[in-house]
């Protein structure tokens, strides 16, 4: 199947230069789950964890290096990193053979084809450490407010509205289990949105049940200039 997001529900294969990516499953998910969150590492991201174990300035010659390489360079020389990526390369593409051919030219298509096809998203870093550091806060803030949604919420949530048992959720790929959730979820929020048109003098936005979802929209942690101030401290000049 060629690269086309709109039949990535089917969960075949997708063609590339260097033989078939195939999606992987949710029965494999947690053997493979940390090892594509390292995937989703972007190189900012990588330093900025790196960043934060270097408290006593021992890693600084280290951080100084990984800033002069490129990602396909810093997974080269990092172990854990490498065996990551080698894991999730064999996994989806069946063979040595194809990882072979893995070059520094189609490394980075290669990797985000992988991160869509199961739904992984890099982290928003930003270079400059005070506003990351203002970024990580708001986003703890509105985990805190938000519901904690966890696997197994999502997974009950689709076997109770789907009718489908829990081992055949095993045999979808990550892509379809998310996808799968965030309809129901959609459907749901349409009932409750119809239900309250009819008994409400206001106005009610109902959303169509089948409209487009998008799993890779950008979730939003940015804060005012002086809600910045507020947490961090007045770092600039008026």
């Amino acid at each position: 199947m060629l690269n086309i997001k709109e039949f990535y529900t089917t969960g075949l294969p997708i063609e590339t230069d260097i033989g078939l990516c195939h999606f992987i499953k949710i029965k494999d998910y947690p053997t493979c789950f940390m090892d594509l969150q390292i995937m989703g590492m972007s190189k900012d991201e990588i330093i900025n964890k790196y960043s934060k174990l270097n408290k006593d300035g021992s890693l600084n010659e280290f951080l100084n290096e990984l800033n002069k390489h490129d990602l396909f360079e810093i997974i080269s020389s990092i172990p854990e990193i490498q065996v990551a990526y080698y894991n999730i390369f064999l996994k989806v593409f069946l063979d040595e053979e194809s990882l072979s051919k893995i070059t520094p030219e189609n490394f980075n298509s290669i990797r985000l084809l992988i991160m869509e096809m199961n739904c992984i998203k890099e982290e928003e870093i930003n270079p400059n450490p005070e506003i990351q550091k203002a970024i990580e806060r708001s986003r703890r803030v509105k985990n805190r407010e938000g519901e904690k949604l966890t696997f197994a919420d999502m997974s009950s949530s689709i076997v109770a509205f789907s009718g489908k048992s829990y081992d055949e959720l095993n045999e979808m790929t990550i892509y379809q289990f998310y996808m799968t959730y965030y309809r129901i979820a959609q459907i749901k929020n349409y009932d409750t949105s119809t239900l309250f048109a009819t008994v409400s003098s206001e106005k009610i936005n109902i959303e169509s049940w089948s409209k487009h979802i998008d799993l890779f929209a950008d979730e939003k942690h940015s804060i005012s200039h002086d809600e910045f101030k507020k947490t961090t401290g007045s770092v600039f000049d008026e």
